[in-house]
């Protein structure tokens, strides 16, 4: 049942964007372009009866400990209790150097089918503003610019908008 809430709220996110037919593969993922900028995975996790959402922020870490460190405390910063994050948080994985962006929709019996086509373009944004503050922190641009473009970010609560 659950699974048929997650296709559900698939077809109806589809719908509103004039993507009729999109489905989860063989890995209940489905992963879309974004204005050929990044990508938005969409993963049903049966055992948990939830869908996470999650973007990339950042393609290869700084070389540089002091990029890095600016980085990873704004990121935490950001991250704390979801505040600019849609709700959700950020992960890393050291190794592959990939930041994540993530955030959970619940999808057990009696979830809304219309979720995720509401709560889609709140993530989207914030995923949007975070990618150009990591760039900037990246490139020695952080400054009162990017605080006052992060601080603008929406929290959970707020308006939504298409994408």
């Amino acid at each position: 049942m659950s699974l048929e809430n997650a296709k559900a709220n698939l077809k109806e996110f589809g719908k509103e964007l004039n993507l009729e037919g999109l489905t989860f593969d063989e890995n209940h993922t489905c992963i879309l372009g974004i204005d050929n900028t990044f990508s938005l995975h969409l993963t049903y996790e049966p055992n948990s009866d939830r869908l996470y959402l999650y973007s990339p922020i950042l393609d290869g870490l700084p070389k540089d400990d002091k990029a890095k460190l600016k980085l990873y405390e704004a990121l935490l910063e950001g991250s704390m209790l979801g505040g600019q994050m849609a709700g959700g948080g950020i992960g890393v994985a050291v190794k592959e150097e990939l930041i994540l962006m993530h955030c959970v929709l619940e999808m057990s019996p009696g979830a809304d089918s219309a979720s995720l086509r509401r709560f889609a373009p709140l993530f989207v944004e914030c995923v949007e503003k975070w990618r150009e503050r990591a760039k900037d922190i990246v490139e020695g641009r952080d400054d009162a610019t990017s605080d006052a473009r992060t601080s603008e970010l929406p929290k959970p609560g707020d308006q939504f908008m298409k994408i």
